[in-house]
């Protein structure tokens, strides 16, 4: 096929060779004289000019003669000479059609003879119909063998191809045998590889059906393997469910015991409200601080029920009130309380010397919660203002360091996110406290804002109480990732920081959820792995119990003197240390879980 194509491309290239090639004189002068066809010679060949154009270069416009070439001449001289003009040497030769010359051409006659005795060409025609003569007509036209794609290359006049056809008769007939013969062994060959494909994709199917039994087998064994685990893990979970129920059971008949005695101890600082409270163990003694309306910070001494200091400092009602953990662990065992003001200030109190340490006052409205960090012993203080500002502290320094900008309105209550881990040293990792450490605030303005301690960033927005949010807490131990928050919409709500959602909401009744707290205790002797998911909030005059998994049932309520108290504002869970009948002694680790109360006419009560 290939030397079909070739022989095609070959025939097609010397067709228009012929049919371009500029005419032979001789031939024309067997009929014509010399002078006729004087001007129509082409100036680069010498023959008479096929197609002939008119050289018209601004160079020649001087000489006299006609400067006729044949197109076809003309174009092989420039492509050969870089398009150098053939009557002079330059570049761009220019040149046109001369329509007058090609007509006088092509009515020249000629003759056409051989000098054959047996075949002759009586042609007798113009010169303009000699090349389509000599391809169709002209019995001296050489033709190739029929069986030229055979094989045989012979090359003859027309009138011989019969007789070499007839005399060639066996060589042609072994040639197409012999093509036979290869297109045979090929199509044999073909075979062999088809077949020998089809062995090789049987194989190769094979091994895919015997790889997908095995992914089969391989996936329903993991499957069985997975239902396993599952329907075990599903018993495990039941089993808990079940040991859950029974221990809340058990946790409620506990608190019906510890709280048939209900109200262990009573303060009463004032008949003005009592708007916190704080508990603390330092050197050997249990203390009671409180800040309320009558612009008072007091400290009172558990044991014996009785007041031992009381600061007058703040011009304005004290919100919040916290024993400072640095002052303690980091100044020599110094007994300080941080206080917070409606007049704008923050103050540190010295509880054994009666006087105030420091002042700091960049807020420029009234603060609301302060809370001490977890980490580095307490040595940063976070604070909510109505100014719309949180504040972080530096303890050490009284320095205010960030100011984190983000509510619309005023911030009611802050809290930090727990220690990481058992060491509350100093972290490398970041400048307060190292990498995760993080506050959350409640305002006014309805919402629950994440913070980023390291970078002041708003990390999460909590959007979905309807009124002031009057409390926030982050979740203790594998609660991290929770925060509960209280409203004066009559909810409590549990968030998942992860997700930045609701997870649980807790109705009240139809007053202000004034205080939230969760349970931190383990009841002794009782093999409750839960303690930590039970909450409380105090509104009107009860402090109610919930279990977290469910917001249908409250586990308990605690009512308290409504006459006295006329409501709860504030609640602090502590671990007071049992006292013995006739003031004997007891062991270190005598302590219950002991829940206290601070109420809107002053009275504060210790519960359990």
């Amino acid at each position: 096929m290939k030397q079909v194509n070739e022989k095609n491309t070959k025939d097609e290239i010397t067709l228009h060779s012929l049919e371009d090639s500029c005419f032979n004189k001789d031939w024309v002068l067997r009929s014509c004289q010399q002078e006729y066809i004087t001007h129509f010679i082409c100036l680069i060949c010498k023959q008479i000019a096929n197609n002939p154009v008119e050289i018209v270069c601004p160079q020649h416009a001087n000489m006299d003669e006609s400067l006729i070439v044949g197109e076809n001449c003309l174009k092989l001289f420039l492509k050969n000479n870089n398009n150098s003009c053939p009557i002079q040497s330059h570049d761009n030769c220019q040149y046109s059609r001369n329509n007058v010359v090609r007509r006088c051409i092509g009515d020249l006659t000629k003759s056409h003879d051989t000098t054959s005795e047996l075949i002759q060409c009586n042609f007798q025609g113009k010169l303009k119909h000699l090349n389509s003569h000599l391809i169709n007509e002209c019995p001296l036209h050489l033709i190739d063998c029929w069986f030229k794609s055979f094989g045989c290359n012979h090359i003859c006049f027309d009138y011989n191809l019969k007789n070499h056809l007839i005399t060639n008769m066996k060589l042609h007939f072994d040639l197409v045998n012999q093509l036979f013969q290869s297109m045979k062994q090929e199509i044999e060959l073909k075979d062999n590889q088809i077949k020998q494909m089809e062995r090789n994709y049987k194989q190769e199917l094979l091994k895919y059906q015997i790889d997908i039994e095995m992914i089969k087998k391989d996936f329903n064994h993991k499957e069985k393997q997975i239902l396993s685990d599952y329907e075990k893990i599903v018993k495990e979970l039941e089993e808990k469910n079940d040991k859950l129920t029974r221990d809340y059971e058990q946790l409620i008949q506990k608190l019906n015991i510890e709280h048939k005695e209900e109200e262990k101890e009573i303060y009463k600082p004032s008949i003005s409200t009592v708007w916190s409270i704080d508990y603390s163990i330092f050197d050997g003694g249990q203390f009671i601080c409180s800040g309320s309306n009558d612009n008072t910070v007091r400290v009172w001494d558990v044991k014996n029920n009785k007041q031992i200091q009381s600061f007058n400092g703040h011009s304005n009602s004290v919100y919040d009130v916290k024993f400072s953990p640095y002052h303690y662990c980091n100044n020599n065992r110094r007994y300080v309380i941080c206080s917070s003001s409606l007049d704008k200030t923050i103050c540190f109190w010295d509880i054994k010397d009666n006087q105030q340490l420091k002042l700091l006052n960049d807020h420029t409205q009234w603060v609301g919660g302060i809370e001490f960090s977890p980490f580095n012993g307490g040595r940063y203080l976070c604070s909510g203002s109505a100014d719309t500002t949180i504040r972080l502290w530096d303890v050490e320094t009284y320095k205010s360091l960030h100011v984190f900008n983000g509510h619309t309105n005023n911030v009611w209550c802050v809290d930090i996110s727990p220690l990481q881990s058992n060491n509350d040293k100093s972290n490398s990792i970041g400048v307060i406290g190292g990498n995760g450490y993080t506050i959350c605030s409640g305002s006014y303005d309805h919402t629950i804002r994440i913070w980023d301690i390291e970078t002041t960033k708003q990390l999460i927005l909590l959007n979905g109480h309807k009124n002031t949010v009057s409390g926030v807490k982050y979740g203790p131990n594998e609660l991290g990732n929770t925060i509960l928050s209280g409203s004066y919409d009559s909810s409590v709500r549990l968030w998942d920081i992860r997700s930045g959602e609701q997870i649980q909401m807790f109705n009240g009744r139809k007053d202000w959820i004034c205080a939230i707290e969760y349970l931190p205790f383990v009841v002794k002797n009782m093999k409750i792995g839960c303690n930590a998911n039970v909450i409380c909030f105090g509104e009107d005059n009860t402090i109610r119990f919930w279990d977290i998994r469910s917001n249908k049932n409250e586990i308990y309520v605690i009512k308290g003197n409504h006459k006295e108290d006329n409501g709860i504002r504030c609640l602090k869970f502590m671990s007071l240390k049992k006292k013995s009948k006739n003031n004997e002694k007891t062991s270190n680790d005598a302590c219950g879980a002991n829940l206290c109360s601070g109420s809107i006419k002053g009275p504060i009560r210790v519960w359990g």
